[in-house]
């Protein structure tokens, strides 16, 4: 199939995102961007770093920093560490994970204005160049990101002018100045001239990588070489003494005077000159918004345009096929192997840097604006606001580029799209999909089959450029199916679900399938079972070496299945739904088999980041966060299932890294209540968890954190207050959008006195809140926690360690249930009456066979026995023996127990 135009679309807005972290301030102002897989990174005139995340845009973390105006940034390939540099010549190394850390300072361009920063494929070195024409490197190591050791750093070249643009293909060195090129072996430690004319402007070069690395890296480490060694000088070589090798690197592309461009070999020769001077006399191509009509984009194709002279002053690859550059007032990509011009624009006239990430080119002006911007061919768009679900504006960008779509596909498929060109906006959502399904089958069906593999490990086929969001309402009503599954396998440790079941859920999900759907789904539940057998298989005795191994076949046996799902395109996200619900299976089997005490001994990373991604998959219910990462308040707060698995991973990350802990924690906010014990026990600084959980509002935990503040600490719990009141994040200060019940001023104070009391003792809750009154007087508080204290201390006193909550001493709340058996309940009437006084209600004895007139609090929704999953107000398993309630709050039949021969709860 021939291609279709190429087009430039503003799909995504992200400045206003970006802007938000500076919003209150008029003082600071962004200096520099760099974008990579998962971040945007932005350098600022008060030195700090603003961290984004990429898609989709959210701020994620202000890393602060004094060195001075922040001038250029870049982030490492495994985007753990972040390189830049400040006005005044200075370059700071800090690394992003395992912690954010300023780590090494290199002042070897000092008072020079830093022109490039380049890292190196294996994010070992970073190259520097200036105005001056000085190359300089400075080399991290394991030391260096642990903070043992400052970085090595040294000058490698000082050529004749300043460094335009800095490029790395292992393991060599792309350096463009203002005359000349130049190609550099960096384990060689030499370099070389490229070509024999000199030039006198900006012009970039770069490496043309037409795939991802994996077919052309080549460790820039040699065998038995010293990582770390000290670099040296490179040595100038002419060209006939060069044994830089061809196959170690792609071809190369350095831009000349007047819009050309030298294609160079891997070793440095040139091979010819392509023009384009002529080919950019046509007019440009309007940026794609849903806005523009057809009239507009004809005229715009229309205007006639003479050839222009450009000066390519950086060159990136876009989309592992193209070139692109930019002026101040022009973006261009071009087809080098062609060549031919793919499109240019002059829309925007104050652009001041511009990075590349695959098809998207983001773009920073002079006034302080970012435009993201995404490369489609005609039809990759069309298909990707059709499967975004944004039907009218797909329809609007077909009759925008009608004469486009009519010269690749025969006018009878696609009439009734023009047929209601002027009555679109009377047409429904569903109306148009409908209208639109011809041509999407007919795009669908000739573009490229080859799959595109999410972050999540999910693979999109047929994506059209184009990453399909997994259906959030499809997938709440998974958690719920899933969340109901694991209460099972909470109440009975013998229970296994089997992977066929769940896959079968998912199937009466969605019960409308095709025969070849279902088709595809039972060969896909067949291969699950082997990952079924494998997880079964776990036991409590293996050894460390055994279960990784494991845990690599099932990532393995994964693969295997997603190859299965390339089978249609029409069905992948229900291949996504059971994929994924046999994942959540899989988890759940792995955690309830494997022994807690391998988390205790383990060093194995890969292991504990299994455990870790397990729990937390299993029992992030809803979690919702702030765009700069801290959690959302929590309506309801549930114990996680495997809860010894967490508290394990708290304790093996406790003195190792606090981060993972927190992250842990924010998804699975039951898992503060271990952690903040845990971090007190170790005597770690309070204020680096407070905030987190003072917003999630949990009583228990801050029952356990709040009384042992100081009055400096005290002082920051006031203006977290202020702005809990005000409904604000208190990280960044930005309004709290998620409704949840605690859309409310403040903390549920009541409850926190009563946790402290319940944990304590009354005398502890007295304490505390004498201190509160004193800070807080204009808090109020209810009668009934006064009279909890009153009464649970005169329980204490006569040596019953009980407390007391008035706030449920009602009997028509509904988590309490009540039993009484017929044969005593007129007694239990006649007795109460005589000591109250009054009439009794005989309802409040409900109706159930136990004959002890109690009230009981279940944590089990269903209410039902674990041992037997029957209710526990089935009369003939209640008899004359009742029922047992554990300190834990799980509640089993007594002759339930009697039978299984259980003394204590077995489900811990």
């Amino acid at each position: 199939m021939q291609d279709f135009s190429h087009v430039l679309s503003e799909c995504e807005e992200i400045n206003q995102v970006l802007h938000k972290p500076i919003n209150s301030t008029q003082r600071i102002k962004y200096t520099c961007l760099n974008v990579s897989r998962n971040y945007i990174i932005l350098g600022s005139t008060s030195g700090s770093i603003y961290l984004f995340n990429r898609e989709p845009c959210t701020f994620q973390q202000l890393i602060p920093l004094s060195e001075g105006i922040v001038s250029h940034v870049s982030i490492s390939p495994d985007e753990k560490t972040i390189a830049l540099a400040t006005t005044r010549g200075v370059v700071c190394i800090v690394t992003l994970k395992p912690t954010i850390k300023l780590v090494a300072t290199s002042t070897e361009h000092a008072y020079e204005k830093i022109t490039c920063l380049c890292w190196n494929d294996n994010s070992s070195e970073v190259y520097i160049g200036d105005g001056t024409g000085k190359v300089s490197v400075v080399v991290l190591s394991i030391f260096t990101v642990n903070g043992m050791f400052q970085s090595p750093s040294c000058t490698l070249m000082n050529l004749d002018s300043s460094i335009i643009q800095l490029n790395f293909s292992s393991p060599l060195l792309l350096v463009s100045t203002l005359t000349r090129c130049y190609i550099c072996d960096t384990v060689q430690e030499q370099y070389k001239q490229i070509g024999n004319k000199a030039r006198n402007g900006e012009f970039g070069a770069c490496f043309y990588k037409v795939q991802t690395d994996q077919n052309i890296k080549t460790a820039t480490v040699k065998k038995g070489q010293d990582p770390v060694k000290k670099k040296s000088t490179f040595n100038f070589i002419p060209e006939s003494n060069s044994n830089i090798s061809e196959s170690t690197c792609p071809k190369i592309f350095c831009a000349r005077p007047g819009s050309r461009l030298w294609e160079i070999s891997g070793n440095g020769v040139v091979l010819k000159t392509h023009q384009f001077k002529e080919l950019l006399a046509i007019p440009p191509t309007k940026i794609h918004k849903v806005t523009m009509t057809e009239s507009e984009q004809r005229k715009y194709i229309n205007q006639p345009w003479t050839s222009q002279s450009v000066n390519f002053s950086q060159l990136f690859v876009i989309a592992s096929k193209y070139l692109f550059s930019y002026t101040s007032s022009g973006l261009y990509i071009f087809d080098p192997v062609s060549p031919k011009i793919v499109l240019w624009n002059n829309e925007f006239t104050n652009i001041t840097m511009a990075d590349v990430i695959e098809n998207k080119i983001y773009l920073m002006s002079s006034s302080n604006e970012f435009y993201c911007l995404t490369l489609f061919t005609l039809d990759a768009l069309i298909l990707h606001l059709y499967y975004d679900k944004q039907y009218y504006n797909c329809l609007e960008t077909c009759i925008t580029y009608k004469s486009e779509l009519l010269k690749l596909i025969s006018n009878k498929h696609i009439d009734d799209i023009f047929n209601v060109e002027n009555n679109q906006q009377k047409l429904l959502s569903d109306e148009i999909s409908v209208l639109l399904q011809p041509l999407i089958s007919i795009l669908r069906s000739n573009i490229s089959t080859s799959p595109i593999k999410l972050d999540s490990g999910i693979v999109v086929v047929h994506s059209g450029n184009s990453k399909p969001k997994y259906n959030e309402d499809q997938q709440n009503k998974l958690m719920d199916q899933i969340c109901s599954s694991s209460e099972s396998i909470q109440m009975s440790s013998t229970q296994n679900p089997d992977t066929g079941a769940v896959v079968d859920n998912v199937l009466e999900l969605n019960s409308n399938l095709s025969a070849l759907e279902e088709d595809l789904v039972r060969e896909i539940k067949t291969e699950l079972e082997s990952i079924h057998t494998l997880a079964s298989s776990i036991k409590a005795s293996m050894t460390e070496k055994e279960v990784e191994e494991i845990i690599l076949n099932v990532h393995k046996k994964t693969d295997n299945i997603e190859h299965v799902q390339r089978m249609s395109s029409q069905s992948h996200d229900l291949a996504h739904d059971i994929i994924y619900t046999a994942k959540i299976n899989y988890l759940r089997t792995f955690l309830k088999n494997v022994s807690t005490e391998l988390l205790h001994s383990t060093t194995n990373k890969f292991i504990t980041d299994h455990f870790m991604d397990a729990f937390i998959l299993i029992n992030m219910y809803n979690y919702k966060e702030c765009t700069c990462g801290f959690p959302y308040p929590i309506d309801e707060i549930k114990e996680p299932i495997f809860i010894e698995i967490g508290k394990a991973l708290l304790e093996n990350f406790v003195n190792r890294s606090t981060e993972r802990c927190m992250y842990l924690c924010n998804r699975v906010p039951y898992m503060w209540r271990e952690y903040t014990s845990l971090y007190i026990k170790h005597q770690y600084a309070l204020e680096d968890v407070l905030r987190q959980c003072l917003q999630i509002r949990d009583s228990i935990t801050l029952s356990i954190i709040l009384p042992i503040l100081d009055v400096n600490q005290w002082k920051s719990i006031t203006m977290y207050l202020e702005r809990i009141k005000e409904g604000k994040c208190l990280s960044c200060e930005k309004l709290i959008t998620v409704e949840t019940k605690y859309d409310k001023p403040s903390l549920n104070w009541n409850k926190i006195i009563f946790e402290i009391m319940k944990k304590d003792g009354p005398d502890t809750a007295i304490t505390f809140l004498k201190k509160l009154e004193g800070i807080l007087p204009l808090e109020s508080f209810d009668r009934r926690i006064f009279q909890s204290i009153i009464f649970t201390k005169i329980l204490h006193h006569h040596g019953l360690q009980f407390a007391v909550d008035f706030n449920k001493c009602n009997s028509n709340i509904r988590e309490y249930n009540t039993m009484c058996s017929s044969k005593i309940q007129n007694q239990l009437i006649e007795v109460l009456k005589k000591d109250l006084g009054q009439s009794v209600n005989k309802n409040i004895f409900g109706t159930g066979s136990h004959h002890w007139g109690m009230q009981y609090e279940s944590n089990n929704k269903s209410s039902t026995c674990p041992c037997c999953t029957l209710s526990l107000q089935t009369p003939i398993l209640l008899d004359n023996n009742g029922i047992a309630i554990f300190p834990c709050g799980h509640t089993f039949h007594v002759n339930c127990m009697i039978e299984k021969k259980l003394t204590k709860c077995n489900l811990h």
